[in-house]
């Protein structure tokens, strides 16, 4: 198994609601999802406002016009090249619910693995993937989600 990770850092003031990261399988391989990292920045030297967001995990069921692609860090360079591909923007179908909402304080962080018996799986397919959605709180003006992915293919 070969494992690979992105950044992506969100649009400032991101609204409720809103899409912002995407990882999408290959229509040859699926993936297993790894390690999700969260955290808030500011655009400037300041101190991120204290506040609850919950960021989303969704499954995504088609996608069109996918773009705006993350360097992709391949984890062990003895390893395969990747199949699945992150994407920033593009138009999902998603599923009817949060697979996994994640609740914290824009002054912390949270960092979830999913190692030994847990797994989430993504099943092979170009239509298959995850969405990462900002879903409760618009973010303060100048705050920016980041997120780091870490997935198995």
């Amino acid at each position: 198994m070969s494992r690979f990770q992105f950044n992506v850092t969100s649009s400032a003031a991101l609204a409720a609601s809103t899409n912002f990261a995407y990882l999408m399988a290959a229509s040859g391989g699926g993936f297993k999802l790894r390690r999700m990292t969260l955290g808030v920045v500011t655009n400037t030297a300041t101190v991120p406002t204290s506040q609850q967001v919950v960021v989303a995990v969704y499954r995504v069921t088609a996608m069109t016009s996918p773009g705006g692609a993350p360097t992709v860090n391949q984890l062990d360079p003895n390893s395969n090249a990747n199949t699945a591909t992150p994407y920033t923007t593009g138009t999902p179908t998603l599923g009817s619910a949060a697979s996994w909402p994640i609740p914290f304080n824009t002054q912390s962080g949270v960092d979830l693995p999913w190692e030994l018996l847990e797994e989430w799986v993504c099943t092979k397919g170009i239509a298959n993937g995850f969405a990462w959605q900002n879903t409760t709180n618009a973010l303060p003006s100048g705050h920016q989600l980041v997120l780091s992915v870490e997935w198995e293919e």
